[in-house]
């Protein structure tokens, strides 16, 4: 499963009108708002989404790096006690 195209799925699910939402075409990109035009309560509502859909106890949302997209990915895949095939497989587990 592509980690941008989930990336992209839980933030139109927290945010179904991101106006400054730039779609990340990298893992090297960071999270700022800046960057993706995600603000920290956007981000945050991601990250908890993902956390849902791989099976991360909330109690480690503290120590996801959030430097970078492919730190969150890493992390994520590093973390996970579930795992899906597609996007739309993971988005259907939680929404």
């Amino acid at each position: 499963m592509n980690f941008l195209d989930l990336f992209d799925a839980c933030v139109i699910e927290t945010n179904p009108r991101p106006d400054k939402y730039t779609k990340p075409t990298s893992l090297n990109i960071g999270l700022s708002e800046e960057d993706i035009g995600l603000d920290s309560l956007d981000v945050t509502l991601v990250l908890v989404l993902l956390f849902e859909i791989y099976g991360i106890p909330e109690t480690e949302d503290f120590a996801v790096p959030t430097t970078s997209l492919g730190a969150v990915c890493d992390f994520m895949h590093n973390n996970k006690t579930k795992d899906f095939d597609t996007v739309s497989a993971a988005m259907e587990a939680v929404t």
